[in-house]
């Protein structure tokens, strides 16, 4: 086969390939079967296949054989890229924080140990750019988080940019000494050691800019959620200057004539891909078909890239055809669930869904919100989302942003602006901070300008995530307030959204720190203000996290599909809740393949071997998850809009009144509300 044929990058003598996108559009799949072309068309070369995610999958992709021989797998652990930074420049770090400030070792110490954990994928980003920049590899492939995360990675070279500042404005005044009582100041290992850092993140930053050295590949499914969020991540990247040339659109199902599934998926994708097309016209896009069987071992991803085909240009359709069209293909699949799940107690206050990216979350989540608001008569329901790349605007088909909007009835929803609450709380903090400031810079005062600048700097120390625990204060703050019943949070995909479990603890710590600090220091700082908003927030935190181990007030809701990485992800997303004490009562399986329809209709290929592939991942779903109530819920397209939604919503739940079809556990029973004398 040509080169012609084939994707770009495939051919054009990159170092550094990062493939990305929503959550479960097989980023993994695509990264691994491009690393094994690359190293089979060059045996001559040396290449790596390197995991930034999480919630690795790269191994479970290969299904635990090895690849060839000059392909060397890598799942970075941030952690440990961290343990190794902090071993190497933990005393240079501690050194430029003592020098001239009046910061002690202790106070240093504590919020170096904070702020540090926030900088771990950093640290791993710097490892990647350190091999580059060493031709250790022919060429590096990274296997990136989903879309949101991923943006937020490489957005981090700005935050290391920041963080060195911090640390540079705290030599400062050593620097000023030094010259007024010796003459001049020489450089000594430690600033040498600040010049190399910020030298690593330059580099780093032009690595990613460079279209001869490096290309990012957005990859997607055709379905119009996938399609927005890989908007707006193009659109971001775009502005962060790194190059993309191609979009991969994966897992095109061909139509089966006589398959009613199969006609409905491939109508619904067709149109979607008739509208990408326009949508992505500056790049070349390509199609790789949906295999039947999960793409796991070497064989398989070394043949994918010989069924990738280069998508053609639609014709312009009138807007008229376009929305009808939308429309048919739409409404060809009405939802079909097995095992509805019990419905949730009265006392439940917090409905978190979670799973792997790309999994559902966010239409089971919606459609969950708008059956409950329909099966509560007068109680309220906030759907909320945390996650950077959010969707749910795009899965109700209204514009949904950072103030409460109205949705239907009883249900109110918001897509929570964490960066922006961060921001707010910054500018907060250096206002007061200012007042202060100028107060000691009046003429019967001192001069403390080297203080006040790390002073000012000191939130540039604080651990990332604290900016989602400020965004999630105002859920806690509308709890407090009772306005809504019940909050329903469309989480992260699973990876991150641990991490945000476990922040709430972290951020404790953290504010112990902040607040030790200005109590030690009480008669020069006096900050009323942010010190009432820090002790709010420290309440918030603390309220949330009981709420959130409560049983009788907090459950999560996992959400899966039958496919082995699938399952491994979920086990592992199931067995952290229970090390955090979080209650998790249900498991849906979503985007299972029908059974085969019974005769006359003849059976549908595709949909056998599918059901086939997925029984046996089913079966492991059932002897795992023994505690957990599993609800199976059929391949159904990608619904949207509030009709599609309340009609999943209907089938998700079982009716009041409807008998017990199995034994429920006691976490069931609390979703059902049996024990709490709820109908």
């Amino acid at each position: 086969m040509g080169i012609a044929t084939l994707p770009g990058f495939l051919g054009d003598g990159l170092r550094l390939l990062l493939f990305g996108g929503k959550g479960g559009v097989g980023k993994t799949t695509c990264a691994a079967a491009t690393g094994i072309s690359l190293a089979r068309s060059n045996p001559a070369g040396n290449f790596l296949l390197v995991s930034t995610d999480p919630a690795h999958s790269l191994v479970d992709c290969f299904a635990g054989g090895s690849p060839i021989q000059n392909l060397v797998l890598r799942e970075i652990n941030p952690q440990e890229s961290l343990a190794r930074f902090k071993a190497r420049h933990e005393d240079h770090l501690r050194t430029i924080a003592l020098r001239g400030t009046f910061l002690d070792q202790a106070d240093v110490t504590n919020f170096l140990d904070l702020s540090m954990p926030g900088l771990d994928e950093v640290m791993a980003l710097l490892e990647i750019s350190t091999w580059v920049k060493e031709e250790r590899y022919s060429c590096i492939l990274v296997d990136t988080a989903p879309a949101g995360h991923t943006l937020r990675l490489l957005g981090l070279p700005v935050a290391m940019r920041q963080w060195l500042g911090t640390l540079d404005a705290m030599l400062a005044k050593h620097r000023y000494i030094v010259r007024l009582y010796r003459g001049a100041y020489r450089k000594d290992a430690t600033d040498l050691y600040l010049e190399e850092m910020a030298a690593e993140i330059e580099t780093l930053g032009a690595l990613l800019r460079a279209p001869g050295l490096c290309r990012f590949v957005p990859v997607l499914l055709a379905e119009r959620l996938s399609i927005e969020i890989t908007g707006m991540m193009v659109a971001e990247l775009v502005q962060l200057q790194l190059p993309v040339r191609e979009v991969v659109v994966n897992r095109l199902t061909p139509a089966q004539p006589d398959c009613p599934v199969c006609v409905a998926l491939a109508a619904t994708q067709a149109t979607v891909v008739a509208d990408l097309r326009r949508t992505f016209s500056q790049y070349a896009l390509w199609g790789l078909p949906f295999f039947l069987e999960e793409i796991q071992g070497t064989g398989w991803a070394a043949t994918a890239w010989e069924y990738a085909r280069p998508l053609p240009s639609p014709s312009p359709l009138p807007t008229g055809e376009r929305t009808k069209e939308r429309g048919n293909s739409a409404n060809a699949l009405a939802p079909a669930v097995e095992h509805p799940a019990p419905l949730p107690s009265s006392s439940m206050k917090l409905l978190l869904v979670a799973g792997k990216g790309g999994v559902g979350k966010t239409t089971l989540a919606c459609a969950s919100a708008l059956r409950l608001a329909e099966q509560w008569s007068g109680k309220e329901i906030l759907l909320f989302s945390l996650d950077p790349a959010h969707s749910l605007s795009a899965c109700l088909g209204c514009e949904i942003g950072p103030q409460t909007v109205r949705v239907a009835r009883r249900l109110t929803a918001i897509e929570l602006d964490a960066q922006a609450e961060y921001a707010r709380l910054k500018r907060d903090y250096a206002d007061e901070l200012a007042r202060v400031f100028d107060h000691f810079n009046r003429p019967t005062g001192i001069d403390i300008a080297f203080d006040r600048e790390v002073m000012e700097r000191i939130m540039d120390l604080a651990p990332p995530g604290l900016d989602e625990i400020l965004a999630l204060t105002r859920i806690v703050e509308f709890l407090d307030q009772g306005r809504y019943d019940l909050f329903i949070l469309d989480s992260a995909p699973t990876g991150h959204f641990l991490r945000f479990l476990e922040m709430p603890s972290l951020i404790e710590d953290w504010l112990r720190t902040f607040f030790g600090l200005f109590l030690k220091y009480r008669e020069v700082f006096r900050l009323p203000k942010l010190s009432q908003e820090m002790v709010a927030l420290s309440k918030r935190v603390k309220h949330f996290r009981r709420v959130l181990t409560d049983p009788g007030q907090a459950a999560l809701v996992a959400v899966a599909i039958p496919t082995e990485m699938a399952y491994e992800e979920t086990r592992d997303l199931v067995a952290a809740c229970e090390r955090l004490g979080v209650s998790v009562p249900v498991l849906f399986v979503n985007m299972v393949t029908p059974a085969s329809s019974a005769p006359p209709t003849p059976t549908c290929p595709t949909c056998t071997a599918l059901r086939h592939e997925e029984e046996s991942v089913l079966h492991q779903y059932e002897e795992t998850f023994a505690d957990q109530h599993l609800t199976i819920v059929s391949r159904q397209g990608s619904p949207q809009g509030l009709q599609q939604l309340s009609a999943l919503g209907s089938q998700l739940y079982r009716r009041r009144g409807r008998p017990h079809e199995q034994r429920l556990t006691e976490g069931q029973l609390l979703m059902k509300g049996e024990r709490n004398g709820a109908c």
